[in-house]
């Protein structure tokens, strides 16, 4: 089974101290997710060094990150909505602190193991995204259970809303085996308490982990046309999809040009082109723009667009022959500048 590549930030630690965690990680086996070093800002689990952590006024502490741009940030521990572990020493006193031991490798897995477990529901997402991408030529549009061998629902996908729900427990493992079933229109119900996504973010969460050159061919040969806003939360754009972004909303370009355009190197840039075609904001195919008009809310903010009323990437649309004729959403576009202070949009290419 495919697994993911997990982004780790490091508060608090030196220079040499992150070059020890980086070569520890590089040592995790085959059957353990991937783990690099990010900026905290786009990391999936925080460690924090406790001897550069001060504690506040009640739970709030105040990290010394040793990064020049933001040397300082204050945070309670109990509001940050990602796993987050401290090493000793810590502060007396602080409530619902997680303890992580990285003076040795087996220490540090274990450690790591327990953001996995955290993680789990992402690592379901990247699993079942890792099973879409491998179905693409048969799943036509409608409902779609994902049962496991005794029957048990594990997801229902829906490609005419365009949503995935998935049982709360789900374990990645459980989508390498499961039974599909296309069901009829009025199985659309989700039962209480599946966790709801739209089936563009689970795609992104599979295209911006996966070790794996998913991007198509034609992407590296023939023109690549901007189609529309990503209709994802602004926190999961990073610079390179910006960047990629901006440089299609000037005008269409072939890969060597947006190498040169964008500045980045052919492993980003095609990564970059990846999930941003999962995500239906880029084609190769001229005659999907109309297809694209939808009404693009900044990107962070809701769509002015009823939540059922998805867009299908081109993922399910020109690349799937059973799927030609997936949704298109038909209300006006309005355009909006998502990277101030220029423009990301220019109307004449919509």
């Amino acid at each position: 089974m495919e697994q993911p590549v997990l982004k780790l930030a490091l508060l608090g630690f030196s220079a040499a101290d992150k070059r020890d965690i980086t070569q520890a990680i590089g040592q995790t086996g085959e059957s353990w997710p991937t783990w690099e070093l990010v900026d905290f800002e786009q990391a999936d689990a925080w460690c924090i060094h406790g001897a550069a952590v001060k504690r506040l006024q009640g739970n709030t502490v105040q990290v010394r990150t040793l990064q020049g741009s933001q040397p300082l940030i204050s945070l309670d521990p109990r509001d940050i909505t990602r796993p987050i572990a401290f090493t000793e020493p810590m502060p007396a006193g602080l409530e619902g602190v997680h303890m992580v031991n990285l003076r040795s490798p087996q220490l540090l897995r274990v450690g790591l193991q327990r953001f996995e477990g955290w993680l789990r529901l992402l690592r379901a997402q990247f699993a079942l995204g890792s099973v879409l991408v491998e179905r693409q030529a048969e799943l036509k549009k409608g409902i779609h259970h994902v049962l496991d061998a005794h029957g048990k629902l594990l997801a229902v996908v829906n490609l005419m809303k365009w949503t995935v729900a998935l049982l709360p427990n789900v374990r990645p493992i459980d989508f390498d085996h499961a039974n599909w079933a296309q069901r009829p229109n009025m199985a659309a119900d989700i039962p209480a308490g599946f966790t709801v996504t739209s089936v563009t973010q689970l795609m992104w969460t599979y295209a911006v982990r996966t070790t794996q050159d998913v991007l198509p061919a034609r992407y590296r040969r023939d023109m690549v046309y901007l189609r529309m806003l990503p209709q994802l939360p602004a926190g999961l754009l990073q610079d390179e999809h910006l960047v990629t972004l901006r440089a299609l909303s000037t005008a269409p370009a072939k890969f060597a040009d947006l190498l040169a355009t964008t500045q980045l190197s052919s492993t980003v840039l095609a990564r970059s082109l990846a999930a941003l075609y999962f995500a239906g904001a880029v084609t190769t195919q001229k005659t999907l723009l109309g297809q694209a008009v939808r009404s693009a809310s900044p990107l962070g903010e809701q769509s002015s667009l009823p939540p059922d009323s998805g867009t299908p990437s081109e993922f399910f649309t020109a690349d799937g022959p059973e799927n030609s004729d997936a949704p298109q959403p038909t209300a006006s576009l309005k355009l909006y500048d998502a990277t101030a202070p220029a423009p990301l949009f220019s109307p004449k290419f919509f």
